[in-house]
């Protein structure tokens, strides 16, 4: 007996039922898969993690840097601070300093350092914190508690107090008090690069 022939349409009609199922198993898995895998929600733990990680906030002075703390209260890196408890609790705000050495080739004469990332650098004379320089690397994450920082303007700096602008050989350099800096130019719209206070080792 002759086995009957299948025409090619119905061929192609008997493969695509045979193949159908799988394709259909498969979908049915994926849907399972995609309904019941539930990504974790880690972002409150991420933001807990980073708001317990956060450290003091950190202002500028004349003659100390002040680290206030998140309950509002703050404390007092005072110039003449021993060098190791200034270090420490800059290290509190910024993290761990950089680079630490001694230059003695400053004009004040020889004096130890410790340069954190944001731009901020420390020096101390005989063991004792004696000043502050800071380089424009934080953009204005630093100010002083009347909001002078890197940006303030020759005219937002003399809203504080007598200024004073010579150029030097380091460029448009401004003493206000006891703090001093450079400006981008000598325009009252000249805008504040860098900043220091107390002993630095700024060669002229």
């Amino acid at each position: 007996m002759n086995k009957p022939i299948l025409s090619g349409a119905a061929a192609l009609a008997l493969l695509a039922g045979c193949t159908s199922e799988p394709a259909s198993n498969n979908s049915v898995v994926s849907n399972s898969v995609t309904n019941t895998v539930t990504a974790p929600a880690t972002t409150n733990l991420v933001t807990a993690e980073v708001a317990a990680a956060a450290g003091p906030a950190l202002n500028l002075a004349s003659d100390e840097l002040t680290l206030v703390l998140q309950d509002g209260t703050t404390r007092h890196v005072a110039f003449g601070m021993d060098k190791a408890a200034a270090t420490q609790m800059v290290t509190a705000s910024l993290g761990s300093p950089i680079e630490q050495a001694t230059n003695g080739d400053c004009p004040a004469g020889p004096v130890d350092y410790a340069t954190f990332r944001d731009g901020l650098s420390l020096y101390f004379q005989e063991g004792k914190f004696a000043g502050w320089d800071l380089d424009g690397r934080e953009n204005g994450k630093f100010a002083t508690g009347d909001g002078i920082g890197i940006g303030t303007t020759r005219k937002q700096l003399e809203a504080n107090g007598p200024v004073t602008v010579e150029e030097s050989s380091i460029g448009q350099e401004f003493m206000l008090g006891e703090m001093s800096g450079l400006l981008t130019s000598a325009a009252a719209d000249g805008k504040v690069t860098n900043l220091w206070a107390g002993v630095t080792c700024i060669a002229r």
